[in-house]
């Protein structure tokens, strides 16, 4: 009877004991804790079960065998001290002590993977349930970028997070749970099935549901995207319910969005260093780093220093040219490194349309310090992004050191794909740390500024769409056009002399000189948009043969100024000749096309796009 009693005892503080490991330890330290008691129980009952029966009944096979099923029997609680109390292991208390611990630890394992078993499934239960309502982001691939992410938009948007993903370690597991997130792993799930979506409640014409294709693999985001497509198609999944963010998957980003017909509702494909460069280009634009006169032209040329160009440093290059075209100013940049990878940039429009010149050397070389001599009165800009965090780190403090204390020091910022940092003028360091764990990409509020513009284009047109519906109308590129449009307007605003909450008071439009002068520089920020992408001017001569086939009627819709296959655009062309083409496309097609009013009706709409922008601020705080 003592031994009955001594045995439920340790079973009932097994279980309890159990149940508590399960809920204040980690899954990745209980399952090594299940493990060394598994081994230690059997171990304690080989040994004294074994000792225990030969002493008792003889080494025999009988006894061996005894020895095996009562070790078996120690996981389930039960115990035979009754048959070998009279044996050697068991008659002194150390001993008996011993036992019952082997008894202990393996009922222990017995019970924590039970309830680890139960209490999980129940768990999780309760999260899918959960997770059924509201704004749905499914992230495809786990890892520390994409965990961030999750965890930012469901802390901010409150979205109801699922990761989606093969391969997940305990501590991601863990960081999922801690702020009620799912992990899925079964085939539904990676095979983006229609299951999948009935169970987690994705109904036509019901939630909203981003997808996040964050893994490593472009190529997987790319096709677990078109997956999931596919199975929404079948549920008839509407496009304006949905919206894609994807890493790596390049211009096939196109093929995904819906336009009139199937696909996502919007899509934004990035570039981890393209996105990185964007970001770095919007928390410290070039408008920042030059002044301004009272009318909106600049005073001063904007001088860059780029020093490395690998990924990083072409994409930084792209946003330069982008982002650093005014009205007044000089536009250069001078590129640093013995082996940049410019051979892409072979009769690229970018490089004749700009002046951009590359250096064989690097920022340990002398004849580096001597250029930096002669032209650091005039560089108001150095990014460091030659690869290395450590190798960006020390030329940082290099030149911090070098650079004449009593002078200006240009912002340097130094750069890699995971983290950022800054110098400003006074060589105070910042961290801003990775973009992608930051604040952004949140498709909501990138996209605020960019729909609104596309809204007024149309509405200019005369057509008589919402934003929403002009938004899901527009092609994937037009969408490209708008973003890199918004990302400028902080430009206008700067050059105009303003502040945002004067412009939102109605102190807007400029005076007409003003007007006039934006309105140049946001040609010059156009035209740097279609170099950039690839686009060449458009000879007189080819437009000449684009009007004799738009007087042939044959093609509906034909644009006589823009050759998309060909990438020839006839408005990249200086402000003082647009009259001209303008005069000339509406002699051919009786239109009455006004290429200079559309950039100043670009600068015209900045009151209605900050507006757009704020009205998004309320619901990221919800």
């Amino acid at each position: 009877m003592i031994i009955t009693s001594i045995g439920m005892v340790l079973a009932l503080a097994a279980v309890f004991i159990a149940a508590v490991l399960n809920l204040a330890l980690d899954s990745g330290f209980r399952k090594r804790l299940v493990r060394v008691s598994l081994l230690l129980t059997s171990l304690i009952g080989l040994v004294f079960y074994g000792w225990g029966y030969a002493w008792t009944y003889g080494a025999n096979m009988t006894s061996l065998i005894r020895a095996l099923m009562a070790t078996c029997r120690m996981f389930a609680g039960i115990n035979d001290l009754g048959s070998i109390q009279n044996s050697p292991p068991v008659s002194h208390p150390a001993g008996l002590a011993i036992f019952w611990l082997g008894h202990f630890l393996g009922f222990y394992a017995t019970a924590s993977a039970t309830i680890a078993a139960l209490g999980e499934k129940l768990l999780r239960d309760i999260r899918v349930t959960l997770l059924r309502r509201g704004t749905l982001l499914i992230v495809y691939g786990i890892n520390s970028r994409s965990m961030a992410y999750g965890r930012r938009m469901a802390g901010e948007k409150r979205c109801s997070v699922i990761f989606v993903d093969q391969d997940c370690s305990t501590d991601f597991e863990a960081a999922a749970k801690s702020f009620g997130a799912i992990i899925e792993k079964g085939k539904d799930a990676l095979e983006a099935s229609p299951r999948f979506l009935k169970r987690v409640n994705l109904k036509a014409g019901k939630r909203k549901m981003e997808l996040a294709a964050l893994h490593r693999s472009g190529r997987k985001n790319l096709e677990y995207a078109r997956k999931l497509l596919e199975s929404m198609k079948a549920a008839g999944i509407h496009p304006e319910q949905t919206r894609l963010l994807a890493s790596g998957i390049g211009e096939e980003a196109a093929a995904l969005q819906a336009v009139k017909g199937d696909g996502y509702g919007s899509v934004y494909a990035f570039d981890e260093y393209e996105l990185t460069a964007r970001m770095i280009i919007r928390d410290h634009p070039p408008c920042d780093q030059i002044s301004f006169d009272d009318r909106g032209r600049a005073a001063e040329n904007f001088h860059a220093v780029i020093l490395g160009f690998g990924r990083m440093g072409r994409a930084v290059l792209t946003q330069l040219v982008m982002n650093g075209q005014f009205y007044g100013s000089r536009f250069r940049v001078d590129i640093f490194d013995p082996g940049a990878q410019n051979g892409f940039l072979h009769g690229h429009p970018m490089m004749a349309a700009y002046d951009i010149r590359f250096h064989s050397l690097d920022a340990t070389q002398d004849s580096f310090y001597s250029f930096l001599e002669e032209n650091r009165k005039d560089v108001k800009m150095m990014i460091l992004c030659t690869g290395n965090a450590e190798q960006n780190y020390e030329i940082a403090g290099d030149l911090a050191a070098w650079w004449p204390w009593n002078e200006r020091m240009p912002l340097t910022v130094y750069v890699t794909r995971e983290s950022c940092f800054w110098l400003d003028e006074t060589r105070h360091e910042t961290e801003r740390g990775d973009f992608l764990e930051g604040g952004c990409p949140d498709l909501e509020e990138m996209d605020a500024m960019a729909r609104q513009i596309n809204y007024i284009y149309h509405r200019g047109k005369g057509e008589s769409l919402t934003a929403e519906e002009a938004w899901r109308e527009c092609s994937y590129a037009d969408r490209q056009s708008s973003r890199a449009s918004a990302d400028f307007y902080p430009a206008v605003l700067r050059a105009s002399g303003k502040t945002a909450e004067q412009v939102l008071a109605g102190d807007w439009p400029p005076d007409a000189e003003t007007l006039e002068n934006l309105a140049i520089t946001e040609h010059l920020r156009w035209c740097a948009y279609q170099y950039a992408n690839g686009y060449a001017a458009m000879s007189e001569e080819v437009w000449e043969q684009r009007a004799a086939r738009y007087r042939s009627g044959a093609e509906p819709g034909f644009r006589i100024s823009r050759d998309n296959q060909n990438r020839l655009q006839a408005c990249l062309t200086p402000w003082e000749k647009l009259d001209e083409l303008s005069d000339r496309e509406n002699a051919v097609t009786g239109g009455q096309v006004d290429y200079k009013q559309m950039d100043r009706n670009n600068v015209l709409m900045l009151r209605e796009i900050l507006q757009a922008r704020q009205d998004t601020e309320p619901r990221k705080e919800n």
